[in-house]
């Protein structure tokens, strides 16, 4: 008969004659509720029983709703065969999972009698999505099942002791665990035939001496002082141990529960109890903590356990007075190996540095990968005084360093990499587990500046210099948001001083710095990739200004430089954005001048090409700023259609005092001519360094001897007098 058959008036006279309903907690029940939790993952777990009006809630697990109506209960709507909970059968036995009325992520097993009625579920919940596995439902069951048991043990408690024994024993060979008697004195004098099909034996004749044959020679002692404590106390037995199997001699764990019976003194009568096999519960669960806390990949302690070990570890160094040190070691390049060799070879690679990092220091000190290509190893006293641990510390990166020198077998590929590592040391007082990590990140980032593949120790020089750059960035972001940025304009002239153009620059007033240098906050902007949302507004405010040019005749003919960053002009999108911004703002694309760097077209020459190509053939003018201080090629002069090489400023300076900068400039000037490309010389100060520059042939000037940045009101205010006068 399927459970949801029986009629739901002789279900409710079955489960009230359990008496379950309305009493008070009890520790094998409790048990059972928690391993369910465990096993399946979840915070929160009930054993449910529904009678006509409610589900009462026997055991609780992280939460207190003690009864729910029978409107709102899984239990009833599964006793009911009801689908519109949103839960999945996921047997004939009903076993279910899916989404509670209030939002939760359940998973259930029916109690269900020997006769077949339902009487409620063994219930797990959780607050965030949840989906057991096919063995978590499994194990469910059987936890249901034991529950079952227990349920039936504690319905006959107070029946006479003969009738006790006779309805037990048709009930324990009709069950699928083992089921146990034992006198008041602890002697176990009955099982169920179960013993005797798992053990391989041929009856269960001396169970007591059986079942200590049985068990694992490790848990003997244990088991048995656990049992002979209850039998002594009189509390509800509960014990994991192994037993061993009689068809493959392997032993497995197993949970025993025994419940005492008393008569009406309350004198202890009898035992009664199950023994269920949890092993694949267990093994599921010691696999769920193994994921928890260690790297799937190499093995190592992950991110949470190193937080709990490093927690530990400041602690108990704060505590004796002596100091330890973290150790935090990154990659260098290790993105080549993946681009190269492909992610398998990376990951091969991280497991094999895992393994040499394990080899290099002592077993007691803690190897963990925080992450990435990064490795944290916790150095434990070290010394006495910070200047002998830190003796020790270098001692130990060093050697992890030439470790990590020798060739790796990559798949058949050789691989030498190189690392760069940080540490930071910890005594008394201690730092907080973050800050002691973020100074040992911040002292790996300084060896990585130091050229890689070395040692740095932390400085709080350093710290205060990156406390600094966080909280610039902070503003930066803010300065966005409140639109803090203003654009300023300089002249460009010709050699007769009519103007022809002005170049944005991008100004930033803080309320609190006042006029921030764009040396301080253009390199963050670029580092931090908020260089792309500034980037843009400068070329919508450029072609605005544009379009404010067109209106006029005498300005009609400007044009308006703008310099994009690196990372600005290598995203995909960048041209298609541009002329988006051309054609939404109006402005004409042969009076926009990009100015770009040649450190910009060294890392993928290709690419900028065309690039460049495609604005060219917008009208978009295209120039070459700071030329002759970064990357300088003829090659890429030759294939790129520029339109004008800029002078660097520093070149200009010196002009009149070192005949190696007049080399240079009167180089470039000439270069420019022979090629047919404009050239403009910027930093132009003083009448002297004009009249020069004007006699080796350049044309087109930038610089204070003719106008500083000026803002916008201004700039149309010296549009006036020299434009448009």
């Amino acid at each position: 008969m399927r459970p949801h058959e029986i009629d739901e008036t002789e279900r409710l006279k079955v489960l009230q004659a359990y008496e379950i309903l309305d009493t008070a907690p009890e520790d094998a029940f409790d048990q059972l509720v928690r391993l369910a939790a465990t096993v399946c993952g979840t915070s929160m777990a009930a054993l449910c029983f529904v009678d006509s009006e409610r589900e009462w809630r026997k055991a609780l697990l992280g939460c207190d709703i003690v009864e729910v109506s029978r409107n709102d209960s899984i239990a009833a709507r599964m006793i009911e065969g009801r689908s519109d909970f949103g839960g999945t059968s996921g047997d004939t036995a009903h076993r279910t999972a899916g989404t509670t009325p209030d939002g939760k992520y359940f998973a259930c097993a029916p109690l269900v009698t020997p006769e077949g009625c339902l009487l409620g579920a063994l219930l797990v919940m959780d607050d965030k999505p949840y989906a057991p596995t096919p063995a978590q439902l499994e194990s469910l069951d059987a936890l249901a099942q034991q529950a079952m048991a227990q349920l039936e043990l504690r319905r006959y408690r107070h029946r006479d002791p003969e009738s006790q024994r006779d309805r037990i024993r048709q009930l324990a060979d009709s069950m699928p665990h083992i089921v146990w008697a034992a006198n008041p004195d602890g002697t176990i004098d009955f099982a169920n035939h179960s013993i005797v099909e798992y053990a391989g034996v041929r009856y269960a004749g001396d169970i007591g001496r059986l079942w200590t044959e049985l068990l694992h020679p490790d848990d003997v002692e244990r088991t048995l002082r656990e049992w002979t404590e209850s039998v002594q106390t009189g509390r509800v037995f509960s014990a994991e141990y192994r037993l061993l199997r009689g068809i493959d001699q392997a032993y497995r764990w197993h949970l025993a529960t025994g419940m005492p019976v008393r008569d009406d003194d309350g004198n202890i009568i009898r035992w009664y109890g199950t023994t269920t096999d949890i092993h694949d519960m267990k093994l599921a669960h010691d696999e769920i903590g193994r994921l928890a806390f260690y790297d799937t990949l190499t093995g190592l302690p992950n991110r949470q356990l190193l937080m709990d070990r490093l927690t530990h570890a400041v602690t108990l160094h704060e505590r004796i007075g002596r100091v330890g040190a973290v150790l935090l070691l990154d990659l260098d390049h290790f993105k080549n190996i993946n681009d190269t060799i492909g992610h398998n070879n990376g990951d091969l690679l991280l497991d094999l540095v895992a393994k040499r990092l394990i080899a290099s220091v002592d077993a007691s000190q803690t190897v963990a990968r925080l992450g990435g290509d990064e490795f944290v190893i916790i150095l434990e006293d070290i010394g006495i005084c910070e200047e002998a641990a830190a003796g020790s510390a270098r001692h130990v990166a060093y050697q992890v360093l030439n470790v990590l020198n020798a060739a790796f077998n990559l798949g058949g590929y050789e691989r030498h990499i190189t690392s760069s590592i940080g540490l930071a040391l910890f005594s008394h007082p201690a730092p907080s587990i973050t800050e002691l990590l973020k100074r040992a990140d911040l002292a790996m980032y300084q060896a990585k500046k130091m050229g890689r593949n070395t040692v740095c120790f932390f400085d709080p020089a350093i710290q205060e210099v990156a406390l600094l750059r966080a909280t610039l960035e902070a503003e930066l972001r803010q300065a966005l948001v409140r639109a803090e940025f203003s654009l300023y304009y300089q002249p460009q002239v010709n050699s007769s001083g009519a103007v022809i153009g002005v170049e944005a620059l991008v100004r930033w007033q803080n309320p609190q710095r006042g006029t921030v240098s764009p040396a301080e906050f253009i390199p963050l902007a670029e580092d931090t990739g908020l260089i792309l949302p500034l980037g843009r507004w400068v070329l919508e405010e450029a072609c605005a200004l544009l379009v404010g040019f067109a209106a006029a005749p005498a300005t009609r003919e400007l044009h308006v430089a703008v310099n994009v960053s690196a990372l600005q002009f290598r995203q995909t999108n960048f041209v298609a954005e541009l002329l988006a911004i051309l054609e939404n703002s109006g402005a004409n694309p042969t009076r926009l001048k990009l100015e770009l760097t040649e450190s910009l077209l060294v890392e993928d020459i290709e690419v900028a090409i065309e690039k460049v190509i495609a604005l060219k053939q917008h009208g978009v003018a295209l120039s070459l700023d700071d030329f002759g201080t970064g990357y300088s090629s003829l090659m890429y002069l030759k294939r790129l259609p520029l339109d004008q090489l800029k002078i660097d400023q520093s070149f200009v300076q010196n002009l009149l005092h070192d005949s190696r900068d007049l080399a240079i400039v009167n180089t470039i000037i000439t270069l420019g001519t022979t090629m047919g490309v404009g050239v403009i010389a910027e930093g132009v100060e003083t009448a002297a360094q004009l009249d020069l520059l004007i006699n080796i042939g350049c044309t087109l000037f930038q610089g204070y001897y003719f106008s500083r940045p000026l803002p916008d009101q201004q700039l149309h205010e010296y549009l006036q007098r020299h434009v448009l006068a």
